[in-house]
């Protein structure tokens, strides 16, 4: 890709995301808003059960341009005063995404300018056969990941106590004092079952910073989830 074509793309992502931290929608109407390069558009319905909607949301580059929206996060989050993710959705590369559950209520949006890779976690468990024996430990399970082209290292672990526990991890010093933000996705209904703000410490071991939480029992925390994470910067810009 050219340095021409990454700016252009990077103009029409940056007044994209500006259009929809100025756009509202909730299960009564939809939203529109248009700028020079790109219209944002929100359109919900309500789902058969009458007790949550959807909404299709979609960016029109104008021009036929083509921009790379693939794997974009889109965050929905309740207005007023509740605060916390509601639901975190990916547009696909032609600027579109399906919020599939919400419960009735007013909504913002904010896009995250980067890729996310969402990580599958805590699957269901296998059922146990019979042989085993009911004394017989359960094997604890481990998932590991990275981010940040490799420099934060992220765990997310039953432990022998029986909780689940998610830790982030790096070596460079530029990550110190820096927040993780996370989130535990619902895959079906997109909707964020957990989510966790946590600022980058000095861990024990000389010259490593870490940032964890515990997030429950693991009979309190059910997957199968998938997990996404940003770092920004206590400001809250992004590094």
């Amino acid at each position: 890709m050219s340095e021409k074509r990454v700016l252009h793309n990077q103009a029409v992502i940056e007044e994209a995301a500006l259009l929809f931290r100025q756009s509202h929608f909730s299960h009564l109407h939809g939203a529109y808003a248009e700028g020079q390069r790109v219209a944002v558009i929100v359109d919900p319905c309500w789902n058969v059960d009458h007790e949550s909607f959807h909404a299709l949301i979609s960016c029109v580059a104008f021009g036929h341009r083509r921009v790379s929206w693939a794997r974009l996060p889109l965050y929905i989050t309740p207005t007023g005063g509740n605060s916390g993710v509601t639901a975190l959705v990916r547009l696909d590369d032609r600027g579109r995404a399906l919020v599939p559950s919400l419960p009735p209520g007013d909504y913002r949006l904010s896009l995250r300018f980067k890729p996310a890779q969402m990580t599958p976690v805590l699957s269901r468990q296998t059922e146990r056969l019979a042989a085993q024996g009911e004394e017989e430990e359960e094997r604890r399970r481990v998932w590991r990941g990275d981010g940040e082209d490799g420099a934060i290292l992220w765990t997310l672990e039953e432990t022998e106590e029986g909780d689940v526990q998610v830790a982030f991890e790096t070596k460079e010093e530029r990550f110190a004092g820096y927040v993780v933000i996370f989130n535990l996705i619902d895959p079906v209904s997109k909707q964020a079952r957990y989510h966790q703000e946590l600022p980058f410490q000095p861990a024990r071991t000389p010259g490593k910073w870490e940032a964890w939480c515990s997030l429950g029992s693991r009979t309190e925390v059910q997957g199968p989830y998938e997990l996404d994470f940003a770092v920004v910067a206590p400001e809250g810009t992004e590094p």
